[in-house]
């Protein structure tokens, strides 16, 4: 094989808003699979603002061996979503072919038995359901975790119902997109916060959004809620905390459904000494990984959706592993809308 290895290393811990430089590409041979392992190629990489909630020295401690998989331990590669096919195996589970889906980090290729960090990715590496019939970059995408999560804290837990008030924050994000088509789906007015004018545009053009608030252009946001909320909020999908997330607290209903999914607000901020798994809130935060054991049903779910035309997406792709680190950076500051993934090759 004429191609090289190329992984993105974590260079240095950030300090405050991550810069191109913690971050370096280094490459080598491609790996060969031992016994029982096997050889996949990148297809699409995810880049996910929880990456940034275990870019700190308390979370990298938490890992104990490179047996875990990519962590984000200075010096080792970039965790992160990976969707490759197999393109050598010794392992039956996973033959060549496959289109195979896991946190196995920012590389083109990848050796593994099928197991990492039970922590971060407890279902493994997945063999993609290849009857779906979907793009493949879906499952970088809507089919993977970013879709997953939404997916799973409305339908599990914030069970919005019609006539029902829905507030979402990071509304054009991958998650929020779609948490917010769950609750128009079940008769819900849904309100939703973003930072631009386009996508403002976009929810409540494309995605069927009853009312769009541009944060950053509303000199009350508490003001805009009210206004937008006449009867209160029922369910609020919290992607950012902080005094958006206050405002919107203000105005929840004695049977209110909230979770707090994302900390936009605070995940270059976080304090020395302390992880981003014990907050300060109401609940614990929402873990998609609690439904491993469901996530072919929303998957297949959600694939049909799609066919349907009832649940509409955007990819924000970026081509080129060089630039992940960039790609990343740029999610953090929110500049994507919909999700936004690393196209490695086709």
């Amino acid at each position: 094989m004429s191609d090289r290895h190329k992984k993105i290393i974590l260079a240095a811990y950030p300090e405050g808003m991550p810069r191109e430089s913690d971050f370096r590409l280094e490459e080598s041979p491609v790996p060969k699979p031992g016994e029982n392992e096997f050889l996949a190629r990148a297809l699409y990489l995810s880049v996910d603002p929880f990456l940034r909630m275990l870019m700190n020295p308390s979370n990298a401690a938490n890992a104990t061996s490179r047996k875990e998989g990519p962590i984000t331990d200075v010096g080792r590669v970039m965790a992160g979503g990976f969707v490759g096919e197999v393109v050598e195996s010794n392992n039956p589970k996973y033959p060549r072919g496959a289109i195979v889906e896991g946190i196995l980090g920012w590389q083109n290729y990848v050796v593994s038995d099928g197991w990492v960090n039970k922590r971060h990715n407890p279902a493994g590496v997945v063999v993609c359901d290849s009857t779906l019939d979907v793009p493949v970059s879906l499952f970088a995408s809507v089919l993977g975790r970013a879709g997953l999560t939404p997916y799973f804290c409305m339908t599990r837990e914030l069970r919005p119902q019609a006539g029902e008030t829905a507030v979402i924050t990071s509304a054009a994000g991958a998650g929020g997109s779609i948490a917010g088509q769950i609750a128009k789906m079940a008769g819900c007015h849904v309100v939703g916060i973003c930072g631009s004018d386009e996508k403002v545009d976009w929810i409540t053009r494309d995605l069927g959004f009853d009312v769009g608030i541009n944060y950053k252009t509303t000199p009350d946001i508490g003001a805009a809620l009210r206004a937008a909320c006449p009867r209160g909020v029922d369910v609020h999908y919290d992607n950012v905390g902080g005094p958006i997330m206050e405002a919107i607290a203000a105005l929840h209903t004695p049977g209110h459904r909230y979770r707090l999914v994302g900390i936009a607000s605070a995940y270059n901020t976080v304090p020395d000494g302390q992880t981003f798994w014990a907050w300060p809130y109401e609940k614990p935060m929402f873990v998609v990984h609690d439904y491993t054991k469901e996530y072919d049903d929303g998957i297949r779910e959600m694939a049909g959706w799609i066919k349907e035309g009832t649940l509409k997406y955007r990819e924000d792709v970026v081509d080129g592993i060089e630039n992940t680190a960039k790609a990343f950076i740029g999610v953090l500051n929110g500049d994507n809308i919909g999700k936004r993934i690393v196209r490695i090759a086709d």
